[in-house]
């Protein structure tokens, strides 16, 4: 374990930068998703892998025993974990009261609102959650169902009553069972989930799925809904892993997406400037160009109804891209990319070759 990163935990004075601090003490460690869990469950903690990608993919405060379970996982020593605390602590107690509601009703806290409420006692770590087969089902529980006052038969027909009632909610319109899973806390487990999770889909499977992705640097909607944008996302994954490019995950493939994918994102503002001094003799153009065919985002992935695909700012085809001698993953570089589309303007002087190309 790498000590800068537990010096750096004391400055953290949001929720975003404490989860980027823990990100990387992650990093650091070397280990993957997997091997944290398992490390995690070794040390009498509970991780699953979908767990901490939720978490590092987010910029919301994690729960102490996660924050707890991942450093212990990595190594992190007993006084050092409890500085980690204690940073979380103090960002906790500037939250405001609504966000402390939020913190008990999901678990997750979000980031400090404009106006902090006056710090509050911090609470003791939660108690490890129980296995999936024995956690209590998602929603919220009728009093009657927990009261010890209660009768014995009026309590087991309540219960009995909720569970039904769950059983109807995990079934789609289409009567394909969904997984037994809450999308809204960093604990749904993933032991549910489709062999393959592919586009049309629908659920918290394919929410993990995208959580993944966004903590790998491949932004993308968390709505659980696996449309065109999660499908492009994940074709772009496979080719910059070198990966079969299916457009489609199974379990090996949800191990494979443990971790970072992109070590350094172009922003768009970044590909902009890069567009313009790529073609100093019209670059508004080239902008408008790049911005219309990929929205200047170099790891866009477009799919045409002939099943053929696009990639990259200027979106060279996989024709294109055989004719040139090069694979998925070089396309996706956005320095080739926009040099490419350089050499092919050189030749005509004209951005023709573009369907987005602008009129004159």
């Amino acid at each position: 374990m790498d000590d800068a990163a537990l010096d750096l935990a004391p400055q953290a004075t949001t929720a975003g930068e404490y989860v980027a601090l823990l990100r990387d003490v992650r990093r650091r460690s070397g280990l993957t998703y997997r091997e944290v869990s398992r490390r995690a469950s070794a040390t009498g903690h509970w991780l699953p892998p979908s767990t901490l990608a939720t978490m590092l993919g987010r910029s919301t405060l994690p729960r102490e025993r996660t924050v707890v379970a991942l450093l212990a996982a990595c190594g992190t020593a007993a006084g050092e974990v409890e500085r980690w605390l204690t940073v979380r602590r103090d960002i906790e107690a500037h939250l405001s009261e609504r966000d402390r509601v939020a913190i008990q009703e999901t678990g997750t806290t979000t980031a400090p609102s404009a106006d902090p409420a006056p710090a509050a006692d911090p609470a003791p770590p939660a108690a490890p959650a129980p296995p999936a087969d024995l956690a209590p089902p998602a929603g919220p529980v009728p009093p009657e169902l927990v009261s010890p006052d209660a009768p014995r038969p009026a309590r087991r027909r309540l219960r009995l009553a909720a569970v039904a009632l769950l059983a109807m909610l995990t079934v789609g319109a289409a009567g394909t069972l969904l997984p037994r899973a809450n999308p809204t806390t960093d604990d749904a487990p993933t032991d549910d989930c489709p062999v393959v999770l592919r586009q049309g889909m629908y659920g918290p499977c394919v929410q993990s799925l995208q959580e993944r992705l966004v903590a790998g640097g491949l932004f993308v909607p968390v709505d659980g809904w696996f449309g065109p944008d999660t499908t492009s996302r994940l074709i772009a994954f496979q080719a910059l892993g070198g990966l079969p490019v299916s457009g489609t995950a199974d379990g090996r493939m949800l191990d494979e997406l443990s971790g970072d994918l992109v070590a350094a994102r172009w922003p768009e503002e970044r590909v902009g400037r890069y567009v313009r001094k790529a073609f100093p003799e019209d670059p508004a153009a080239a902008v408008q160009v790049a911005r219309c065919l990929s929205g200047l985002d170099p790891y866009r992935v477009e799919i045409d109804s002939d099943g053929s695909r696009r990639w990259g700012v200027f979106q060279f085809s996989d024709v294109e891209l055989s004719r040139l001698g090069v694979d998925r993953r070089t396309a996706l570089d956005p320095v080739w990319n926009v040099r490419a589309a350089r050499d092919v303007w050189s030749r005509t002087t004209s951005f023709e070759h573009w369907d987005c190309a602008p009129l004159p």
